[in-house]
This record gives C-alpha cells, sequence and structure tokens, in this order.
C-alpha cells in the first residue's frame, strides 16, 4: 500500500472539475438554451452531454466543504470533538471566512446590477420599501433560500446550504465518533422524510438544503478517518502499473452503471425518492474516481488547481454573464464548448480583478484582523473562566 494524502492541492483540483460541472449544468442543463440559440452539440447529442448529470457538481462541493471544516476541528481537537467555547470560535470564524467572499460580491453585484438594469427594484422592492429592506438583508446574510425570498442572483441558494453545513459540521463529527457514522447517516437520512410527511417541505425539490444532510456526514467520516487517500493507496497487485490499469477498468465501468442508474432515477417523481443516491453517495463516487485517476494528469492539474482557487468568485458571478447582462453574446458562439470556455474565462478574468481590488483596498487584511481580534476574546474569556 503506497502512503499519500488528499492535500489542499487535490481539493483545489477538485474544486477546478466542479466548477466545470457546474458551468456545464447551468449553461446548458438548467434552462433549453441549446435549442433557443441553436447550439451546436457536436459531436454529441443534446441528451449526450450530461448536463443533467453535472448537477452533482452541488454534493461534490458540498462534500469538500465538510471534508474541509473537519479537519478544521483539529485545530482545536485532534479527534475533531470540540467544546462548547470552542464551537463558539470555530462558528465566528468560519463564517466569517464564508461570507467575507460573498459579501464582496454581493456588494459590487448590486452597484452593478443598479447602474446597468436596476434589478433591485423588480427583485426585492416590488412589494413595498418594508418588504424590500427585509428581503435584501436576507439575501445579504445568505438566507434568501432558507426564507423562500427574493434574490438577486438565483445561484446565490447555495449560500443557505453553505451557512448550514458550517453549523452541522461538529455536531456530525461528534456523533462520528461516539456512536460511529452509521446514527448520523440514519438520522440524515431519516429526519428530512419525517420532515416531509409531516410539514410541506417537498424535501426533495430542487435546491432544498435538506437533501444534501448525507454527503455532509459522509464528507466528515472521510476526513476524520482519511478515507480517499486510503482507496487510493490501496493496490490489488503488488505491480503498481498493472494494479492501477485493473482499477481503472473497474471502477468505469461502475461508473458507467451508476450514471445509467442515476438517468434512471431522477426521471418524474422518482427523483423525489432517490435523491441520497443522486445527490449524496454518486458525486462522492466522482470525487474518488477524479482523484484516483484525474488529478494527478500532468499540466491539467495545474489548469484545475487554478480554477479551482477561483471557483468561489466563479460560481457567485457567472450568472451574471451567463444570463443577467451578456447572454446574447455567451451564446453567439454556437457550440456547447465554446459557450463554457467563455463563460469561465470571462469569469476568471473578473474575478482577477475583483481579488486585485481586494488586495488594494486590503479587504482581506480586514477580515485576518476581525479574526484575529474574535480570537484573542474567546482565548481571554476561556482564562477568566478557568
Amino acid at each position: 500500500m503506497i502512503n499519500l494524502k488528499f492535500t489542499k492541492e487535490d481539493t483545489l483540483a477538485i474544486k477546478g472539475i466542479a466548477i466545470l460541472l457546474m458551468v456545464q449544468h447551468h449553461n446548458f442543463g438548467v434552462e433549453n438554451m441549446a435549442s433557443a440559440y441553436n447550439i451546436s452539440c457536436y459531436p454529441f447529442s443534446p441528451e449526450f452531454m450530461l448536463s443533467k448529470f453535472c448537477k452533482i457538481c452541488v454534493g461534490i462541493y458540498v462534500f469538500l466543504s465538510a471534508y474541509g471544516l473537519t479537519l478544521s476541528l483539529k485545530k482545536y481537537s485532534s479527534d475533531t470533538v470540540i467544546s462548547g467555547r470552542q464551537y463558539s470560535l470555530y462558528m465566528k470564524t468560519r463564517l466569517i471566512k464564508l461570507m467575507w467572499g460573498y459579501w464582496f460580491i454581493f456588494i459590487a453585484a448590486q452597484i452593478a446590477c443598479a447602474i446597468i438594469a436596476q434589478s433591485q427594484m423588480k427583485v426585492y422592492f416590488s412589494k413595498g420599501i418594508y418588504q424590500g429592506i427585509y428581503q435584501f438583508f436576507l439575501d445579504f446574510c445568505g438566507f434568501a433560500n432558507l426564507f423562500g425570498t427574493g434574490t438577486l442572483n438565483g445561484t446565490w441558494w447555495y449560500m443557505s446550504l453553505a451557512i448550514f453545513i458550517v453549523i452541522l459540521v461538529p455536531f456530525v463529527a461528534k456523533l462520528n465518533k461516539k456512536y460511529t457514522v452509521l446514527l448520523p447517516a440514519f438520522l440524515c437520512i431519516f429526519i428530512p422524510r419525517m420532515v416531509q410527511s409531516g410539514l410541506d417541505f417537498n424535501i426533495g425539490r430542487t435546491n432544498n438544503i435538506f437533501r444534501w444532510m448525507l454527503v455532509v456526514v459522509i464528507g466528515v467520516a472521510f476526513a476524520q478517518y482519511d478515507v480517499l487517500a486510503r482507496m487510493k493507496s490501496f493496490m490489488i497487485t503488488k505491480n503498481k502499473y498493472i494494479s492501477k490499469i485493473i482499477k481503472f477498468v473497474i471502477l468505469t465501468a461502475v461508473l458507467v452503471f451508476l450514471y445509467l442508474a442515476r438517468s434512471v432515477c431522477c426521471k418524474g417523481s422518482l427523483a423525489n425518492y432517490t435523491y441520497e443516491f443522486n445527490d449524496n453517495i454518486l458525486p462522492v463516487y466522482v470525487i474518488y474516481y477524479c482523484y484516483e485517476f484525474i488529478t494527478d494528469i500532468p499540466v491539467l492539474r495545474q489548469i484545475l488547481v487554478f480554477l479551482g482557487k477561483h471557483s468561489m468568485n466563479i460560481f457567485l458571478m457567472h450568472t451574471f454573464i451567463r444570463h443577467h447582462f451578456l447572454q446574447d453574446f455567451v451564446y453567439s458562439f454556437k457550440h456547447f464548448m465554446l459557450v463554457n470556455l467563455v463563460v469561465i474565462v470571462l469569469s476568471i478574468l473578473i474575478s482577477i480583478a475583483l481579488e486585485l481590488l481586494k488586495k488594494a483596498i486590503k479587504y482581506n487584511k480586514l477580515m485576518d484582523v476581525i479574526i484575529q481580534k474574535i480570537t484573542l476574546n474567546e482565548q481571554k474569556r476561556c482564562e477568566a473562566d478557568a
């Protein structure tokens, strides 16, 4: 067995893959844009562009978020089980880090939309000034999806889920250690379905945050027990090359089978009862498959890591490019690969510009100062309690 580690760079590479899946899904899976703009899918058929399948990007992001947050718990406790005081510090610092990047783009987008389209009046203030302020505040806090209120960018629904993950991970980590992963996994399957039967939450619907609870549990467990590295290190034979070939044949066949299974499970009302597989188990398998065979490819790895570094910004603003402001321009390139490339390139260019602006105004340094003060205050409270 080879001793490996799922590193931060591996995480960025997987994020790079996820962002490519997201762009493909949003460009051609959410709306029928291929037909509307007469987009060429050559050499594939529209059905074989895998646009719907690419929605697994959400599960991939949830897994990576839970994985990374679990590792961050080791700053407080080696076994990832933290105390109430540590949880308070964890929550404050992680939420600030999560929201800091979102707030910058949120404000930039508000300014751009006010100048170009005055979208805020339609999104927030169509029901009056007080309702508008309320909806604006919830969108700023990332709660629009949770409360079902207006949002300037439909893609920002994920912020509600991201906040939910931050809150949930320490509890899952504690349950995993105390009762094994089976109990939290059972709860994350059982509770949403009980809620669904008792209240009209429609757990299976698109973008409901409860449908990704199981992959949070899996992400936490994989981080606690270093499962990805163990799986990649495992050798079927003593010859590493032969072992790699055998693993590739077997795991690729399984991937094809899972893809075909998902295409069946996502049809009609069946999708409401199979989302644990569609959006939780399958994304984890794809992560492992990419980690095993794709993220180590020279040059490609560097490209994916670069995309991963900008993935948060791309996620937050690509919808403005492909839908709000430059839709006709983007889809004028007439081939799906060119359309995706244009969206990615424009998003990266804007992301680079925003990061330079952050650096110029010392935006991220301000975040570091705030987190440092919070940490010092918590340490003083701990010393006072002692």
